[in-house]
C-alpha cells in the first residue's frame, strides 16, 4: 500500500510538471502559428519538439539506486528544462518574452530544494549563458532592437542573481534542517537503546527481554521455532562486593556479560534481569543445545580469577537453570520452571547446571 501511494505521488508530480510545460509549449506554438516567433516556421517547431522529447524522457526515467550518482538526474532535469525555457522565450516578442523569462527562475529554486549551492550556481549560469547565446544568434540573423535586447538581458541577469541569492538561503536552511534531523534521529536512537539496554553491562534489560519472549512465544505457538531459557545467577556475588569492593563487582558483571554474548549466536538474546541475575533466550534451541551453551558459559566463568584474599584465591562461577518452552504454555510458567531449576542448582552446591522438567 505504501509503495503504491509513493508511486502515485511520483506520477502525480510528473503529470503536473508535464502539464505546466505543456502550457508553456502551447503559448510558444500559438505565437509561432501567428508568425510572431523568431525565426517563424519549421525551426521553432523542431527546437521545441526536441526539447519536449528530452523533458518527457527525463520525467519518465526514475532515479533508482545504483543507476545514477546522487542528484545527477535531478540536475539533468533542471538544466534541460531551463535551457529549453530560455531558448524558447528568446524566440518570442515582447512582452510575452518578459513574462516567460520568470519561469526559468523556478527551475533555479527547484534545484535549491533538492541539490547543493554549487548545483544552483551551475543551473543559473547555464540558464544565463543559454539565453545570452540565443539572443546573440537571433540578433545576428533577425533585425531586432539591440538596446532593448541588452536591457532585457541585464534585467534577466539581475533576476537570476536575486534568485541565486534566495536559493542560497534555501539550501542553507535545508542543510541546517537536515543536520538537526540527523541529530534528532541520533538522539532518538540513543534513547531507544537506553530504553532496552542495561546501563552497566550493555545487555538487554528486563522490560525488553519480556517483549522478546512474548514475540518468541507467538512465533512458537504458530508453529515456528521454539526457544529455551538459561536462567543464570552469579555465585557468591555478595562476597565479591564485600571482599573486593563494588567497583570490582561491576567489572565482574561486565565480564560475565561479555562471556555470555560470546557463547550464544547472533540470533539469541542475553539480558540482565537485575542484580546478578541474567537470562539467555536461545531461539530454536532445545534443552540439550541450551545445556551445551550453559556448559561453555560455566567453563569460561571458571577461568576468571577474582583475586587473592584472606581465604586464598577466589574464582568466579555461575549457576544455571534451563527450561524449554512448551507450545501454548504461559511465559510465567516457563520462566518459573527455569527459576526452579536455578534454585536447585544453587541449593545443590552452586556452580551447577540443572535442566528443569
Amino acid at each position: 500500500m505504501l509503495a503504491a501511494l509513493v508511486d502515485f505521488a511520483r506520477s502525480y508530480k510528473a503529470v503536473m510538471a508535464l502539464a505546466a510545460l505543456s502550457g508553456y509549449l502551447m503559448i510558444c506554438l500559438a505565437l509561432g502559428c501567428y508568425g510572431l516567433a523568431r525565426p517563424p516556421g519549421a525551426p521553432i517547431y523542431l527546437l521545441l519538439g526536441t526539447w519536449v522529447v528530452g523533458v518527457v524522457g527525463l520525467v519518465v526515467v526514475r532515479d533508482r539506486p545504483g543507476r545514477f550518482d546522487a542528484g545527477t538526474l535531478t540536475l539533468a532535469k533542471a538544466l534541460w528544462v531551463n535551457l529549453g525555457l530560455v531558448v524558447a522565450a528568446s524566440l518570442l516578442p515582447m512582452p510575452v518574452r518578459l513574462m516567460l523569462l520568470f519561469v526559468p527562475l523556478f527551475g533555479v529554486l527547484y534545484t535549491a530544494l533538492h541539490l547543493r549551492r554549487r548545483h544552483v550556481r551551475l543551473v543559473a549560469g547555464a540558464t544565463w549563458l543559454a539565453y545570452a547565446v540565443a539572443s546573440a544568434l537571433l540578433a545576428l540573423s533577425v533585425d531586432v532592437d539591440l538596446a532593448m535586447e541588452a536591457m532585457l538581458l541585464g534585467f534577466f541577469t539581475f533576476l537570476l542573481f536575486a534568485m541565486v541569492y534566495m536559493a542560497g538561503e534555501v539550501t542553507a536552511l535545508r542543510a541546517a534542517f537536515t543536520r538537526r534531523r540527523e541529530r534528532l534521529n541520533d538522539a532518538l536512537a540513543r534513547l531507544s537503546d537506553l530504553a532496552m539496554r542495561d546501563e552497566l553491562t550493555g545487555l538487554y534489560n528486563r522490560r525488553y527481554i519480556m517483549e522478546v519472549l512474548s514475540q518468541q512465544k507467538a512465533l512458537a505457538d504458530r508453529g515456528h521455532v521454539g526457544f529455551a531459557l538459561c536462567y543464570c545467577d552469579l555465585d557468591n556475588f555478595k562476597l565479591v562486593n564485600d571482599r573486593f569492593g563494588h567497583a570490582r563487582g561491576d567489572e565482574v558483571l561486565k565480564q560475565f556479560a561479555e562471556i555470555a554474548q560470546s557463547v550464544v549466536r547472533t540470533m539469541d538474546y542475553v539480558a540482565r534481569l537485575g542484580g546478578e541475575e541474567f537470562i539467555l533466550v536461545l531461539v530454536g534451541a532445545d534443552h540439550k543445545e541450551a545445556l551445551n551453551v550453559a556448559s561453555r558459559l560455566a567453563q569460561r566463568c571458571r577461568d576468571i580469577v577474582l583475586g587473592p584474599d584472606s581465604d586464598g584465591t577466589m574464582h568466579f562461577s555461575v549457576s544455571t537453570g534451563i527450561a524449554s518452552y512448551r507450545v501454548e504454555e504461559r511465559l510465567e510458567d516457563v520462566i518459573q520452571r527455569a527459576d526452579s531449576a536455578l534454585y536447585r542448582a544453587k541449593t545443590g552446591g552452586r556452580d551447577q547446571i540443572v535442566v528443569g522438567p
